[in-house]
């Protein structure tokens, strides 16, 4: 079995010695159940199997059906050659024109400078898998989908990363002359981005590798540029070793080949909003969630109004845009999105049918919360008469630097000990490493008061069990008191530890920023800027198609491993 295919199997074979994700804050039932109890979530899902046997067998199946095997390939030439991709990428579209050949999909906000970490692993994971399924014989092409049509700018206009002294910092670009629900594809840069660049590079490390990263961005992020444009051009840059495929759904070609689709959406509309309605209670019955919020008047289609992307709802018969008095029949607006597709955008119960309507898509690859949209979404592909891909997660992993492991080995700290925060880290090193007698001194004191409050509390019950609330008060207050003073004697004992503090809250705030997984909050520029782009290779090699765990990438100081987060 080739390296790209090594790490392909069920998620039940990988749990020992790893991080689930049911012991990471925030996650929720229904992903940790497809992952780790998939018969309880499976009437939800497509099953094609997880194994590579059962992928490729899927996958030329999937080969087999028809696709406009012409128009969407030489869109995405032209889109390809626009954001100056390498000749590797031409060859995968070329590759898509051939009958059998399927794509393997992921798909992100254009997110300022590639955005959180986990675009980054998205790629790599349709990159591998695609390899994988190559191996097998099968063609198979990763493709990108840039989410040029999302208009929530607030998400994407902004990155983090570590400055130089090891404090987290947002770097934020201010459009200027934005729309309010205007597609970020639609938002073109003006002078300003060149400070915002110069933003970015102030706050990383000054490396050999600076002036090749810093020609990157500025050749990606110019005055002029789409902002959705400039992110496409930035990663075809980043994966200039892959030949990941980069769509834009904005372009006119590919709205012409799904105009059908379009108008299929309109027409069943109201079918379309009752089975979601109906699989979201169906969810919540089970005890899950339902990701996406649906109304019976719901229509699955964003029209532009005036440069905006604006919802369309509907109430017998009569299709009304919000925010406006513009209002159609059904048949006005199925002629209308016959005529000018791009007058339209699929809202987010839409959007997976049209990329698997314009691609022969064998498998997507999601996150959590996609993994979410598609237990509810399978009942939009079987109203529209679609097959629904199989659905994969994506690779996830942290990414730990050589004087993080080090302080981790140091004080015996684990990933899963920043998951509480700051200060309980600082807490468990405290009492481990600093002063144990002291620490100790607080747990006993603890111990003894509540033994102590436990035999009054007998002879209360005795006297008067009316006396009882007043106790457990005055046990709370105690209890209080005693750990403020606790905490104040950490935070003091760490202190005058100032190495010790300094080592383990950077490791914190690199390793759990915000209080949140790494990939989730943290750009990958600042890691590229300390080890240069053969980070890229690192992490495309630590890739795991095991689809199970988060998983620990050790680079620089130490040698480069990935090991299952302990």
């Amino acid at each position: 079995m080739s390296a790209d295919c090594q790490n392909l199997e069920s998620a039940a074979d990988r749990l020992t010695d790893a991080v689930r994700f049911t012991d990471i804050p925030r996650v929720t039932r229904l992903f940790t159940d497809f992952l780790y109890d998939y018969e309880k979530v499976a009437r939800f899902y497509p099953n094609y199997g997880r194994s590579v046997e059962p992928l490729a067998d899927h996958a030329r199946r999937v080969g087999a059906r028809q696709f406009d095997r012409k128009r969407v390939p030489d869109a995405l030439e032209r889109i390809n050659r626009r954001v100056g991709s390498p000749e590797l990428t031409f060859k995968n579209i070329e590759m898509l024109r051939h009958p059998g050949s399927v794509a393997i999909v992921t798909g992100q906000q254009a997110g300022l400078f590639t955005g959180p970490l986990y675009t980054i692993h998205k790629a790599l994971t349709v990159i591998k898998l695609a390899a994988c399924l190559r191996d097998q014989g099968v063609e198979a092409v990763p493709v990108f989908w840039v989410a040029s049509e999302d208009h929530d700018y607030e998400e994407v206009n902004h990155s983090q990363v570590i400055d130089r002294e090891g404090q987290l910092q947002r770097i934020q670009y201010e459009a200027s002359g934005h729309k309010p629900d205007q597609p970020v594809g639609n938002v073109l840069l003006c002078d300003s981005i060149n400070q915002t660049v110069d933003e970015l590079i102030a706050q990383l490390a000054t490396s050999e590798f600076t002036p090749a990263l810093e020609r990157d961005l500025r050749e990606s992020y110019e005055t002029g540029v789409g902002f959705a444009e400039a992110f496409a051009r930035l990663m075809a840059r980043l994966f200039r070793d892959y030949g990941v495929v980069l769509l834009d759904p904005l372009d006119e070609e590919l709205k012409q080949v799904a105009a059908p689709l379009y108008s299929d959406a309109i027409e069943k509309s109201s079918e379309i909003a009752g089975a979601l309605i109906d699989r979201s209670r169906e969810l919540e019955v089970a005890g899950y969630h339902a990701q996406i919020k649906v109304t019976e008047d719901m229509v699955p289609l964003f029209i532009m109004d005036d440069g905006r992307r604006a919802a369309i709802t509907q109430q017998d018969g009569r299709f009304t845009v919000k925010g406006s008095d513009r209002a159609f029949t059904k048949e006005e607006l199925v002629e209308l999105a016959v005529r000018c597709p791009s007058c339209f955008s699929p809202n987010v119960t839409l959007r997976p049918v049209v990329q698997d309507y314009l691609l022969p898509t064998a498998a997507y690859i999601g996150g959590p919360a996609e993994i979410a949209y598609f237990a509810q979404l399978r009942v939009v592909y079987q109203t529209l008469g679609r097959q629904a891909p199989c659905v994969l997660p994506r690779a996830s992993f942290t990414i730990v630097e050589g004087r993080h492991q080090k302080t981790m080995k140091k004080y015996g700290l684990e990933l899963r000990d920043f998951f509480e925060g700051l200060h309980p880290a600082v807490t468990k090193v405290v009492e481990q490493s600093l002063d144990r007698n002291a620490a100790g001194a607080f747990t006993e004191t603890e111990r003894v008061l509540n033994e102590q409050l436990d035999m009054l509390g007998a002879v209360l019950q005795e006297t008067d069990a009316t006396l009882s609330d007043p106790l457990k008060r005055t046990r709370e207050k105690i209890t209080y008191q005693l750990e403020h003073l606790r905490t104040r004697f950490i935070h003091a004992s760490a202190h005058r530890e100032e190495t010790t503090y300094r080592q383990v809250e950077r490791a914190y705030t690199t390793l759990f920023p915000n209080k949140n997984l790494q990939e989730r909050e943290l750009n990958v520029y600042y890691f590229l800027s300390r080890y240069g782009p053969s980070l890229i290779e690192e992490l495309h090699d630590a890739a795991d198609l095991g689809f199970s765990n988060h998983k620990l990438v050790y680079i620089g100081g130490v040698a480069s491993q990935v090991v299952n987060a302990r």
